[in-house]
């Protein structure tokens, strides 16, 4: 790539646990790399960083990158990169439609257990989901003291849960959507939409051990060893069933258990919402975005743009993702198919930078690109995603999202601790609501609402 480019490419160290940290702290000091990637552009930070000149904006024109001009012509995916009708960032596309987006959270559960304690349908039902759960607590039918569902992160429960309440009151930090009162204004969905019904269920579910009692303590690396030895009877994840979720849980399944994790484990189906409809967390297609630092001068941004623009050709996306065609790969009627045995990122520890600089795990959906997971495991995403199609999204006002990053509004929504807060908690769902409302309103909500109807008005 270096060579067909005439570029260097210096790596940058960061982790899944620190690249947050890192990255804003290179910010605060003028230290950021030239690109750099990370989920910031629903939060303040990225107005922050757009409006102070830290990060360089994405030319308008971009006819001299064609594979780029068309993958940022997509205005669904490129409108949150906006500050003020202008791109600051690359969206690194996760999904190609909304109901993709569906896959992004799921409940594996151990039907064969279920089967085992009485239980002969799968769950429609988060009612029924709970008494699948308590029947299998009771039988515990490996005498592992089973318990209820597991996590890979405490964060997960807003997404998969709120749902029950709103589709369209899942995102967190300033990005989200607004939908229009009774009496003609705007406010954000979360406080305009009844959801304490969500809070509710999540706090029954969790009162009955149907949601484990110590999951404000879970994590990825305990929640998959709890399900893979039997000790949960579900598991909540992000991501669908394959990717991370296969290579460090469903993998090892047959050796612990001696049957295929897909022949003893199901994915929950999409469940209805308080008013019976099929209900999933509606949000963007890229959870994450790519960066270029202001400082960069003409000719460099001309090389990073060449680089994007040839990881996204036909040749530069395969390239970047698998290594040289033949080596460890060779193309069948367009569609890579991986050698026996191979592990691409141990031969081509680049791999990790190149594969997921402008997009995230594009073999969720594009056919050309192979797995290194069972075909059976994307049948079973694909099979929420049918779900989703027919499923209607309620009307919301993306221009709103838009003004609160005009204004530079420092009002984020932590859904994640509200979630867990009152789920956990012992004072009435209702009381607990009140309360983090008020603290919403104390924060300045009541003015954020009144400055961007403000701003829709003229």
């Amino acid at each position: 790539i270096e060579d067909k480019l005439n570029i260097k490419i210096t790596p940058v160290n960061i982790t899944w646990d620190d690249y947050t940290q890192k990255i804003q702290l290179w910010a605060s000091s003028g230290s950021l790399p030239d690109v750099f990637a990370g989920d910031f552009r629903n939060s303040k930070t990225f107005t922050d960083w757009a409006t102070q000149g830290v990060i360089k904006a994405i030319p308008e024109d971009l006819s001299a990158y064609p594979n780029l001009e068309e993958y940022m012509s997509n205005e669904e995916i490129v409108s949150s990169a906006k500050v003020d009708g202008t791109v600051y960032c690359i969206p690194r596309k996760s999904y190609v439609s909304q109901e993709w987006t569906s896959m992004d959270r799921e409940i594996a559960y151990r039907w064969d257990l279920a089967q085992e304690a009485g239980i002969t349908e799968e769950p429609t039902t988060w009612q029924e989901f709970d008494e699948m759960i308590q029947a299998i607590m009771k039988a515990d039918p490996e005498g592992t003291g089973i318990q209820g569902m597991t996590a890979n992160t405490k964060g997960l429960f807003s997404a998969m849960f709120l749902p029950y309440s709103s589709m369209i009151a899942c995102d967190q930090g300033i990005a989200y959507k607004w939908v229009e009162t009774e009496d003609g204004t705007y406010e954000p969905a979360y406080f305009a939409e009844d959801m304490i019904p969500a809070f509710q269920l999540m706090r029954d579910l969790y009162e009955d051990g149907t949601i484990e009692k110590d999951i404000a303590l879970t994590n990825n690396q305990s929640s998959r060893e709890k399900f893979l030895q039997g000790k949960s009877a579900a598991i909540l994840y992000a991501g669908g069933v394959g990717a991370d979720n296969y290579n460090n849980l469903a993998k090892y399944w047959d050796s612990v258990h001696g049957e295929d994790f897909l022949t003893d484990v199901k994915v929950l189906n999409l469940m209805p919402d308080k008013d019976g409809n099929i209900a999933y967390p509606v949000w963007d297609y890229a959870w994450s975005e790519s960066y270029i630092n202001s400082s960069v001068d003409d000719e460099k941004m001309d090389k990073i743009l060449k680089l994007y623009d040839y990881l996204l050709s036909d040749e530069g996306s395969l390239m970047g993702t698998y290594g040289l065609e033949g080596d460890l790969y060779d193309l069948e009627d367009g569609k890579v198919v991986l050698h026996d045995d191979v592990n691409v990122k141990d031969t081509y520890p680049c791999i990790k930078v190149f594969e997921s600089l402008v997009r995230w795990n594009p073999s969720t959906y594009d056919e050309r690109f192979a797995t290194d997971w069972p075909e059976a495991y994307n049948e079973a995403n694909r099979k929420i995603v049918e779900q989703a199609k027919d499923v209607t999204i309620p009307e919301y006002n993306s221009e709103c999202t838009e003004i609160v990053k005009k204004l530079g509004v420092d009002l984020n929504l932590d859904l994640e601790t509200d979630t867990i807060t009152i789920m956990t908690g012992t004072d009435p769902v209702e009381d607990m609501w009140a309360d983090i409302y008020a603290k919403y309103q104390s924060d300045g909500l009541d003015d954020v609402i009144e400055q961007v109807n403000a701003e829709l008005n003229k």
